[in-house]
């Protein structure tokens, strides 16, 4: 009885130590050799805008676009000029925050009151008709340069006369265009009709153009 019972304190001892083992070494067995984590990155969109720009991308302020010099006239006439050419670009950037597209518009920097004004004080009217005057603009005749992103959906508009405060597009980008898009349009038409017996001067018209998201 006495060697039985020593047997059995034995065995239960030999189980005990390999337990006791097995808990000290349990953070080893199960330790990973990986893990996981991830990392963020916002990149949030810019902001529409349009300026003018010569051909080495800097921005030029205030510039003037000329019309054809005419000499005084009894009768009603017609003057052509050009807005937009290479050393001033009308440029547009959507970098990525107009994604339904957007328009480009030009308007008198007074809508519907502006005129042509001269030094003198003499005046005629942009947005009227071809008897006091009117300026029809037509972007069709000109070209549209993308520099980032494709052409497609970037449309030139037809060409429009002015009438009372409404402002004349030259572009129009669809929601198939390009979200993240820069680029400029030159060579749009001019054709300014001057009145009857305008008197002489060097008259301008201060102008401005808007880029919209749609």
């Amino acid at each position: 009885m006495k060697k039985l019972a020593l047997l059995i304190i034995a065995s239960v001892g030999v189980v005990g130590l390999l337990g006791l083992y097995n808990m000290t070494n349990s953070s080893v067995a199960n330790a990973a050799t990986t893990a996981n984590s991830k990392l963020s990155q916002t990149i949030n969109p810019g902001v529409l805008s349009t300026d003018i720009r010569n051909s080495s991308n800097v921005v030029v302020n205030n510039p003037t676009f000329s019309m054809a010099a005419k000499t005084v006239s009894f009768s009603q006439q017609t003057s052509t000029g050009t807005f937009g050419d290479n050393q001033n670009r009308i440029y547009v950037e959507n970098p990525g925050a107009a994604n339904n597209g957007w328009t480009l518009t030009l308007n008198a920097l007074q809508p519907g009151s502006g005129e042509w004004r001269s030094a003198g004080s003499d005046t005629y009217k942009y947005n009227a008709n071809a008897t006091t005057g009117q300026l029809t603009v037509n972007p069709s005749a000109g070209t549209i340069t993308p520099v980032i992103g494709s052409g497609t959906g970037v449309l030139k508009n037809a060409a429009t006369a002015f009438s009372g405060s409404n402002p004349v597009r030259l572009m129009t980008a669809s929601a198939s265009a390009d979200k993240v898009w820069a680029g400029y349009i030159t060579g749009i038409g001019l054709t300014q009709a001057i009145p009857a017996s305008q008197p002489a001067g060097t008259y301008t018209l201060p102008m401005v153009q808007t880029v919209t998201a749609i």
